[in-house]
């Protein structure tokens, strides 16, 4: 499978489940759809990629903890 459909997949399930998502969540969904990605390097490279795009938000409040979640427009459109 490819980086985009990687990717692809990663966008979809963050619009559809929302919440929390860490490297952990992002690894586990990669492994349910038996995609080839098991460094959290690519989770978290993922994860900054969508954030860099604008689908994400960084929440680094707890210094331990990097939490992304989904990014609001106003009006709550996406």
């Amino acid at each position: 499978m490819s980086a985009a459909d990687r990717l692809s997949l990663l966008r979809r399930a963050i619009r559809d489940y929302q919440g929390e998502w860490t490297t952990c969540r992002v690894q586990r969904l990669y492994r349910a759809r038996a995609y080839a990605a098991p460094l959290r390097k690519t989770a978290r490279d993922d994860l900054a990629l969508l954030a860099r795009q604008g689908l994400l938000v960084l929440d680094d409040t707890n210094p331990g903890r990097r939490v992304f979640r989904l990014a609001r427009a106003i009006g709550g459109q996406l």
